[in-house]
């Protein structure tokens, strides 16, 4: 009967698998494979020649501090949504209530239904010389000129970035947290605990995997994101994804697919890393067998 159950089930497996592996594997298989081809002139696509080409192409041109820049906003923008992501995911489980969470969740969720690109635009608005806080500091008295660094600069791209991919670093915590059993803190508060030793010592830990997750899954949309950086940064700021695009403009193919399988192999091995240091596969695990 066992046996029969194991069977049926591995049946069921095999058509998402193979869909995954032939939408998802495989493409990145044929990335990693083509960045160590060369290009060729004469037919200006690429050619089965093994060379690194690509690969060096990356220290030159100031490209490798593109990378390094792309995964510096991608780090910083990662903590912040974490840092702001917590309390909101802690507020929705623990205080709201069922009906206030449900609220809270809408207010996260409704801006997702315009176009990211008017998400983005709409920073403009508030971020210009005459936008809302610009307008706010002068009639306060605050500030006599309009303050220029808040829009198409770094501290405006972080900022775009921030409102974008919030709730993506919220829904994993409240996930985590709603797998917290409510009466290990109920005992922590009986035994004289106060919030902040709670919070600390046992949510902190029970919650690390889902901490990781909205980490990840802010990290790699940043890494892979230019609309932000486009309508907000200016010309001066660039991340990989435009320097992609440029690269490929110029039919540069294996450059390109260079630094996309650079970009890969850095996910992968935080993907590697944090399941060894925060167990990310415990967050999917069904603790009620």
């Amino acid at each position: 009967m066992k046996r029969e159950f194991r069977g049926a089930g591995i049946k069921l497996l095999l058509p998402p698998l193979s869909i995954i592996i032939l939408l998802g594997i495989l493409p990145l298989m044929v990335i990693l494979v083509w960045s160590f081809w060369s290009w060729d002139p004469s037919t200006y696509w690429i050619k089965p020649d093994f060379s690194l080409a690509g690969y060096a192409g990356i220290l030159k041109d100031g490209r490798w501090t593109v990378i390094v820049s792309t995964l510096a906003k991608a780090l910083l923008t990662a903590g912040i949504c974490l840092l702001l992501a917590y309390p909101a995911a802690y507020a929705v489980q623990f205080l709201a209530g069922r009906r206030g969470g449900i609220i809270l969740l809408a207010l996260m969720t409704i801006p997702f239904f315009t176009s990211y690109l008017i998400r983005a635009f709409s920073w403009r608005l508030v971020l210009g010389r005459t936008g809302v806080i610009n307008t706010w500091l002068q009639t306060m008295g605050i500030t006599h000129a309009p303050v220029d660094w808040f829009l198409f600069s770094n501290f405006a791209v972080i900022v775009g970035l921030v409102a974008s991919y919030l709730p993506f670093a919220t829904f994993p915590l409240l996930l985590a947290m709603r797998r917290v059993d409510r009466t290990i803190l109920a005992a922590a508060q009986d035994l004289g605990a106060g919030f902040w030793h709670i919070l600390i010592t046992i949510l902190l830990p029970l919650t690390r995997s889902g901490l990781f997750a909205g980490f990840l899954f802010v990290f790699v949309m940043v890494a892979g994101s230019s609309t932000e950086v486009q309508m907000l940064g200016g010309a001066g700021v660039s991340v990989v994804t435009i320097m992609i695009n440029d690269v490929m403009r110029v039919a540069n193919y294996p450059m390109a697919f260079a630094i996309s399988a650079v970009m890969l192999a850095v996910i992968f091995g935080m993907v590697l890393v944090g399941n060894k240091l925060f167990g990310l596969a415990s967050l999917f695990e069904d603790r009620s067998a």
